[in-house]
């Protein structure tokens, strides 16, 4: 029997007054300059994809100031013409009232593409600069939209600190020129982040890196060591993105939402349970970080912008959620990702997706994986050849 896909009820009420932008939390980049902290997300799962405009301007509309898009989303025209409409109904006084982050896509990490890239990005956003501008994927691996979870580019290389930095250069370029106020990675590992670090001189580092973190998957140690540098983390998936396409689904994940922790809390102070979620990711690690939630629903909307206006939840409630390394507070993070990435995995990753985030197959130049990809393909051979079937 055909799994019936359960989709987000689409409500636009009117009715519902716009929050203060002011009282939103704001992070301060190490440019000196400010983010708000929450970010409306664009990400086009298909359920969603038909009701972006509407729900972008709904979000500026009800003061979201952030809005997170990306090439590969397919859908920044559509974003660009909600900022325009809201424009016109006077919901803000022109696009420089919003805090727009994009990403560079894989498919453009080529040193030629990445200013034809950009230069779409803004045509497309209708505005002359964005705020951050964010190396989406450490690799120029790529997918067919809409693939399946099978998908594999024959192509796909690991990370290669060489090509990378050849990448970074062209984005640092544009941001001199004025078309990007500040940059940033996102789904950066640790080694791919200290290469950087080491190779960059300090106004040209990222001011920021974007990385998948929920409740049930934490990443605390990669953002603290981040957050030691100066890089300011943000969150995607923050509520365990219910609906996320097919090939991210997998029997091992486990709902946040459904977490009996997370719906205690809830039950104690009488709200949601994506409420708690967001709540945590603003306050855990003393405030430092955001997340990036979207809803096509006006009050979830206005709801999830709250989470970056008061402090929710108790000194004891974050407790119970990140814990504390010991027994008696162990939290509930599960190392759950629920990202695996597993269409860009190159040849030599054996098909375990791990191995896109174990930083076990990293180089730092070209030759170097070349070396590596000749030893791997002598060792397969032989592995063929005497392993008994």
């Amino acid at each position: 029997m055909k799994k019936t896909r359960v989709i987000e009820p689409v409500c636009f009420d009117k009715t519902i007054e716009a929050i203060n932008h002011a009282s939103v939390h704001h992070l301060k980049l190490r440019s000196g300059r400010m983010m708000p902290a929450a970010a409306f997300g664009t990400f086009h799962s298909d359920w969603a994809q038909d009701y972006m405009k509407d729900a972008t301007l709904e979000a500026i509309r009800l003061g979201w100031r952030h809005i997170d898009t990306a090439r590969a989303y397919e859908n920044e025209d559509v974003v660009g013409e909600a900022i325009r409409e809201a424009i016109k109904k006077g919901y803000i006084s022109s696009a420089e009232d919003m805090f727009i982050t994009g990403k560079l896509w894989n498919g453009h990490m080529s040193p030629k593409d990445v200013a034809p890239a950009l230069n779409n990005t803004l045509k497309a956003l209708g505005v002359d600069k964005i705020n951050l501008y964010l190396n989406h994927w450490p690799w120029p691996n790529v997918h067919t939209p809409g693939c399946a979870g099978e998908h594999r580019n024959p192509d796909a290389v690991p990370y290669i600190h060489e090509a990378f930095l050849e990448t970074w250069g062209e984005i640092v370029k544009l941001k001199k020129s004025g078309k990007i106020v500040d940059i940033g990675t996102s789904n950066h590992t640790e080694a791919c982040l200290k290469l950087l670090l080491r190779d960059v001189p300090k106004d040209e580092r990222p001011v920021c890196n974007q990385m998948e973190m929920h409740p049930l998957m934490q990443q605390t140690a990669l953002r603290r060591y981040m957050e030691s540098e100066g890089i300011v983390c943000t969150g995607y998936m923050s509520l365990g993105s219910p609906k996320r396409p097919g090939r991210d689904t997998f029997k091992e994940h486990r709902a946040d939402l459904l977490d009996p922790v997370i719906q205690s809390i809830a039950a104690e102070l009488g709200v949601s349970p994506a409420r708690v979620a967001l709540s945590w990711a603003i306050q855990r690690e003393n405030k430092s970080g955001g997340f990036v939630a979207m809803a096509t629903r006006s009050d979830w909307i206005a709801e999830y912008l709250k989470a970056a206006m008061e402090d929710l939840l108790t000194p004891e409630q974050l407790l119970r959620i990140s814990g504390d390394d010991s027994k008696e507070h162990p939290g509930i993070d599960a190392n759950n990702r629920l990202i695996w990435g597993q269409v860009f995995l190159w040849p030599e990753a054996d098909g375990d997706w791990r191995v896109l985030w174990d930083d076990s197959q990293v180089f730092e130049t070209r030759a170097a994986y070349q070396k590596f990809k000749k030893a791997w393909r002598e060792f397969h051979k032989i592995k063929l050849e005497t392993t008994y079937a």
